[in-house]
Parts: structure tokens; sequence; C-alpha cells
């Protein structure tokens, strides 16, 4: 394949799905990392994609937070794997807290049907994705509303939380650092999740491989924070590569 036609082909995936790997296209290629870099530069250095840490994201695409309908387009075949996946994590009785990420919701569409549980969200689409589950004990965590978000914020938010008692965490984030842990661009969110995973027992990232590798603005759990991440099957060249040893458990979406 020629250079520009490959070039072609990596612009239309970064435009598809927003953010691409170094690793995923030196594969899917049959190329090594090096070539595809050099593509990655060319194309940067014409305006037609953003460089990351370990690829490149849409050059329309915003480098702050996305909003909730914009999150949800973004690799919701991945998303709902991994969803699949983490939902065998559960037991009956649990209280469990999803966050207002678009994989969290999608964990919340396929809680295990027939087992009782109780969700505690301050996640609008959450609740209105559960609010017909006649097996879940719903828990709003109230506060000031952000309507790009569809979610729940501040001191009123943070006070419920320390009412409860909660099982397990299950939140996404905007990246994964091997060395930093899991991050936000939004800095309101990073400090009550971070009172999240400090107040949980247990805490799971479900984090796509897309968000591998990359540095947010303000990081609210350490990799010593997290029990369990749970990725999609791509994950696993950059894994590979950069996460030896992790001090948390790695699970695969099947």
């Amino acid at each position: 394949m020629l250079a520009a036609e490959r070039q072609r082909q990596i612009l239309d995936r970064v435009r598809h799905d927003g953010t691409v790997r170094t690793a995923d296209l030196a594969r899917d290629f049959a190329v090594t990392e090096e070539t595809i870099r050099r593509d990655l530069d060319y194309l940067g250095r014409r305006g037609h994609l953003r460089r990351t840490h370990g690829g490149a994201m849409d050059v329309t695409m915003p480098l702050g937070e996305l909003s909730q309908s914009e999150r949800e387009a973004r690799h919701l075949e991945e998303k709902v794997a991994i969803a699949r996946e983490t939902s065998r994590l559960l037991a009956p009785g649990e209280t469990i807290l999803l966050d207002a990420s678009t994989t969290a919701l999608e964990l919340a569409g396929q809680l295990p049907a027939g087992m009782p549980l109780r969700v505690v969200t301050y996640s609008l689409a959450v609740v209105e994705r559960l609010a017909a589950n006649d097996d879940v004990e719903l828990v709003q965590l109230g506060g000031r509303y952000e309507p790009r978000g569809r979610r729940f914020s501040g001191m009123l938010t943070e006070s419920a939380l320390r009412l409860l008692k909660i099982d397990r965490f299950f939140f996404s984030g905007a990246g994964l650092d091997p060395a930093q842990g899991v991050g936000e661009p939004n800095h309101e969110q990073a400090r009550l999740k971070r009172q999240m995973v400090e107040h949980a027992a247990w805490n799971c990232a479900l984090i796509d491989h897309s968000k591998l590798g990359v540095k947010a603005d303000h990081f609210f759990a350490t990799p010593a924070d997290l029990d369990v991440v749970i990725t999609d099957r791509d994950s696993k060249s950059y894994i590979k590569s950069h996460l030896k040893n992790p001090p948390y458990e790695l699970r695969f979406a099947r």
C-alpha cells in the first residue's frame, strides 16, 4: 500500500472514531510503529489531526470535556462489551455506585436480570435507564445539575455520598496513564470522583482502548487505588508494551 493511501485511511479512521492509537494502526496496516508515527506526524503538520501521546485525535474534537451525547456515540461497541464483562462481577444485594460516564451507562443496561441490587448514581441518564427496573433499588445523589454532562455535583452530592455504604464503584475517565492513573479534564468531576474512590470498598475502572496512555488534566485514581481495570481486546498491544505487572487485576471484554 502506498503511503498516501495508508494516510487517507488513517485520517478516515480518526474522523470516524475520534482517536487512534499508533500500536493499533501498525498492527492493522502491517507496518512498524515508526512508520505510523511518521504518517501521524505528516498529517498533524498539515492540520488534519492532533497528535497525542501514543496516537492521534480528530482535530475537531475539543480538548475539554465532551457532552453526554457526544460521549455516547464514541466507541459504543467497545463500551457495550466492557459493560457485559463488568456485569459478571456483580453479586446479589450489593450496593454499587455508577459514575456519569457513558460506559457506566451501558453497565446500567447490562445488569443481570432478576438480581437485586442497590444502584447509587449522580447521573440522570443512569436514572432514566434504570427507572423501570424492578430488581434495582435506585438512589439518586442530588446536587447542582449540569446539563452538558446530565449529572449532579457539588456539596450536596458529596454530603449524600458520605451517608451511604458503597460496596463497588464503577467508573471511567478521560484517560488511564500507567504511572499516574485515571484522570478527568473537569476538576470538579475529578474531585468528586476522588471522594468516591476513597469512600468505596472496591474500585473498578472501565477503560476502552482509546483512553489508554491518555493523560487528563486532573488525576483522581492512582494505580494503587484500583482493584480491577476492564478494557476491550484492542487494548492488548498497548498493555503488553506499557502495563507490565500493574497493581490491579486486568480483565478483557469477551
